[in-house]
């Protein structure tokens, strides 16, 4: 790594603590800023960020003791997708690179992205799974099947967790403002329409911690009717005029569940037999999920906070 901070480097590579602040174990932040630590010292003209909203000391302690070379950046109070904006301005990287502290990236994950963003895309982002067999690729259908089919092609939505941007084009266009904890669906809209789409790099992969079920079913369902707040240009803005009566419609969802299982599913890491039950059990888990549409979509919703 550089030690002229005035040195232009290639790229910076942003790890957050916003995941760690939600619960996620100190031991999966270490893995990740070790990962992202022996990339960057392999590329050679790079440098890591710890996005750190999560306020808590040992992280602090952790980050002297082992990572002395990695910069932190003081993001107390800030939100998601705020601390990864102000890691973003505090850069020296021409392309910064996201991953989340609780995602563990595969080999080749750096070079995959830049290779990809040196080629002229504006912004990459790389397939996220979370850990386990069977549960695991489950909950990647339901949270992270806009990523699927993964071959190279224009998302309509990226995973902030496993993202590169040429950073004059983060910070020129940032996400948007909204009552949401990430709005990577509406900023990349946001950057399709601005003739600067998020590109697929199929071979930049991570696994993602498991999620509390509860928690993330009830907010994810929440979530899609709170990314119609946020960009109003979004197909299906005109069923919250209906409030929670088109919670039925956006559950409808569970139908797209399916076809990814369907086609999708080597890369899910499934063998034919375990689809029926797989398909059955996403439809369920979209029943919690339907609770948090319908909390949205009810009076107050917008101010409940529930997808902070």
């Amino acid at each position: 790594m550089a030690d002229d901070s005035r040195r232009q480097l290639e790229v910076s590579v942003v790890v957050e603590s916003y995941t760690h602040g939600e619960g996620s174990g100190l031991d999966r932040v270490t893995r990740a800023l070790r990962a992202a630590a022996a990339m960057v010292d392999e590329h050679g003209a790079g440098e890591v960020l710890v996005a750190d909203s999560s306020a808590d000391p040992r992280l602090l302690e952790l980050l002297e003791r082992e990572f002395s070379h990695v910069r932190r950046v003081d993001a107390a109070g800030f939100g998601y997708d705020e601390a990864k904006l102000l890691a973003a301005e505090q850069a020296r990287g021409r392309y910064v690179l996201y991953l989340d502290g609780d995602c563990i990236p595969s080999e080749g994950w750096l070079a995959h992205h830049l290779a990809a963003l040196r080629s002229g895309r504006a912004a990459t982002g790389g397939f996220t799974r979370y850990d386990g067999g069977f549960l695991g690729a489950i909950g990647s259908v339901l949270d992270f099947g806009f990523l699927l089919p993964v071959k190279q092609r224009v998302l309509d939505c990226y995973a902030f967790n496993n993202s590169g941007f040429r950073r004059d084009v983060m910070l020129d266009a940032p996400p948007p403002r909204g009552a949401m904890r990430c709005r990577c669906y509406a900023h990349a809209q946001r950057l399709q329409r601005h003739g600067l789409p998020v590109w697929m790099v199929p071979e930049a992969r991570v696994r993602h911690e498991r999620q509390p079920f509860f928690r993330e079913r009830y907010r994810q369902g929440f979530d899609m009717v709170a990314a119609r707040w946020v960009d109003p240009e979004l197909p299906g803005v005109r069923l919250l005029k209906i409030g929670p009566l088109a919670a039925p419609i956006f559950y409808g969802h569970v139908i797209r569940d399916w076809q990814r299982l369907v086609e999708s599913r080597r890369d899910l890491e499934l063998a034919w037999w375990q689809l029926p039950p797989a398909a059955a059990l996403a439809a369920l888990s979209r029943l919690v999920d339907l609770a948090g549409m319908v909390r949205a979509l009810a009076p107050g919703g917008r101010e409940s906070g529930i997808g902070i």
